[in-house]
């Protein structure tokens, strides 16, 4: 059985410009308004209603989007996905956004800058902060993705060497969404998942151009035997 382990960090051989990463922001601001829409729509087509899931979204639309425009979520796309599918891109794509806008100092998401317009004064987090970041991100995630094989994965539950893992794990507290991580639903887990996964992505794109946006891999906790 394959032990789960806490992944290294790539090396940054060329991070990518300011302006690369704010024209990646806002596509992804695009993206999460465009998701939210349809994830609302799909749900008043149902007879559901209410936004529980996303009250923590709330950032406005960026108008139309000229820069990174393949990076935009296809409309199709969008519109085939169920409201579960919508709501988990949704997620993914938020933590893709938070993570962008934090590169950028005292950015909220949830009332963003324009990323259109970079002031001559505009500053961004250095590679040794990204690198940490991107450290702090890739912890989380082992931490979720842990929980969620403990919780899931009968094999692992009996296996001794899993155990032992687990038990490290546990002296290391994570809070999810303003709960423990060991108590919080399943639900809850497995959208905090998408958002990290989100983040991950994001800061390994900015931070080593040997990514593609949302390339194979980039979203992957490292397993080793």
């Amino acid at each position: 059985m394959e032990a789960m382990e806490l992944p290294q960090c790539l090396s940054a051989l060329s991070p990518r410009s300011m302006e690369d990463i704010a024209a990646a922001a806002l596509a992804a601001q695009a993206n999460v308004v465009s998701l939210r829409v349809a994830y609302e729509r799909k749900l008043e087509a149902a007879g559901a209603s209410g936004s529980g899931p996303l009250d923590d979204i709330r950032t406005p639309s960026p108008g139309p989007v000229t820069c990174g425009r393949d990076m935009l979520v296809d409309r199709e796309v969008v519109k085939s996905y169920s409201a579960d599918e919508a709501l988990l891109r949704l997620r993914q794509i938020w933590g893709e956004f938070c993570a962008l806008c934090w590169l950028f100092p005292f950015v909220d998401p949830q009332a963003p800058m324009d990323f259109r317009a970079l002031s001559p004064a505009q500053s961004i987090r250095c590679c040794n902060d990204v690198s940490e970041k991107l450290n702090e991100v890739q912890r989380h995630l082992w931490r979720i993705r842990l929980e969620m094989k403990i919780r899931h994965d009968r094999e692992a539950r009996r296996d001794p060497s899993f155990q032992r893992e687990y038990e490290n794990a546990l002296m290391h507290p994570v809070v999810i969404f303003g709960q423990d991580i060991r108590v919080c639903p399943d639900e809850t887990l497995f959208h905090a998942a998408c958002e990290y996964a989100g983040m991950l992505a994001a800061l390994r794109w900015t931070s080593d151009d040997r990514w593609t946006w949302e390339g194979p891999g980039i979203m992957d906790v490292v397993l080793t035997s």
